[in-house]
């Protein structure tokens, strides 16, 4: 029976295990149409060093969850909070949706706003940041209608699909946070 930690309208989030991590999330690392704009993918993966990756996850507390679609319990990607700062009370968000029928559902922003909710009211962090290719505009549309805020541009930072490409970071804050609580994160 699968558990479920933290549930929105229309997915869950629960723990990642190791037997997810190196079936799933290895699957999509190899999928060249599910990392079109992401560092991995750039080579293939291989299991042990996706059990690696995972033994890393644990060490350094990052927050790792399976994402499940609510209606049929389908494992559809991961997503989590990494390198935390405990001194700043912050840290990064990441997400992948590796199951394509779902992308453009409007779940990775449910996803986003589910755990932005859950790092500033469980965990008091202070800041959320992230970082995306400036090609991906469905994350840049995803990241703004969240209430994250532009800090800057990496010039050339990543490169993918033969070309360089800008990276793009931006961040919320808990004060912005507490001020969108009432509008766009009410149904969260």
């Amino acid at each position: 029976m699968k558990s479920f930690f933290l549930k929105s309208n229309k997915c869950y989030l629960g723990g990642i295990e190791r037997e997810d991590f190196l079936t799933l999330v290895y699957k999509w690392a190899n999928d060249q149409e599910v990392c079109h704009y992401l560092e991995t993918g750039l080579k293939p993966s291989n299991k042990e060093t996706f059990s690696k990756i995972y033994d890393e996850i644990l060490k350094k507390n990052d927050i790792v969850f399976i994402i499940y679609d609510k209606k049929t319990n389908k494992e559809i990607g991961i997503a989590g909070l990494y390198e935390f700062d405990f001194q700043k009370r912050s840290a990064e968000f990441r997400i992948i949706i590796g199951e394509k029928e779902f992308w453009k559902k409007g779940i990775g922003t449910e996803v986003l706003k589910l755990l932005v909710k859950y790092a500033f009211e469980n965990l008091n962090l202070h800041k959320i940041r992230l970082g995306y290719n400036e090609k991906n505009k469905g994350a840049e549309a995803s990241y703004s209608k969240a209430g994250f805020v532009k800090e800057g541009t990496w010039r050339d930072e990543i490169y993918r699909n033969n070309k360089y490409y800008n990276a793009i970071f931006m961040s919320i804050l808990k004060e912005e946070y507490q001020k969108l609580k009432d509008t766009i994160y009410k149904d969260i």
